[in-house]
């Protein structure tokens, strides 16, 4: 089932060529909308809290952020939820330097499209 959850993405604010402006920062972490399975993201999702984070596949614990896979499941992290994305703006930064395949989807949005699957699984 195809569900909307907003991510997050790295895109270029363009600027005037006569505007002086400072180069590095010219890309922001905006928000975007997008179509996406659950069923696909959440074997390959890291759940991050304040100090550690929790595999949505397997529910294994304390892994940490710069963790590629899941250390019990072996599973590829390829998207990252932070249950308090504003206590970790300073790090998307790093993140997506460190691994830009990797794609940052809003906690709120997973929670709530998750809980309604389920919801909508109970009720058939």
């Amino acid at each position: 089932m195809m569900k909307i959850v907003n991510l997050w993405g790295l895109f270029s604010i363009p600027h005037p060529p006569n505007l002086c402006y400072n180069p590095g920062m010219a890309e922001r972490f905006v928000r975007v909308f997008s179509k996406l399975d659950l069923s696909k993201i959440t074997p390959q999702l890291l759940i991050y809290g304040d100090i550690s984070g929790t595999c949505a596949g397997c529910q294994k614990i304390d892994i940490k952020l710069n963790q590629p896979v899941c250390p019990e499941c072996k599973s590829e992290f390829k998207f990252i939820a932070f249950r308090n994305i504003r206590a970790h703006l300073p790090k998307l930064q790093q993140l997506s330097a460190q691994r830009p395949s990797v794609t940052i989807i809003d906690y709120d949005d997973y929670k709530r499209e998750l809980s309604a699957s389920k919801a909508a699984d109970f009720f058939k």
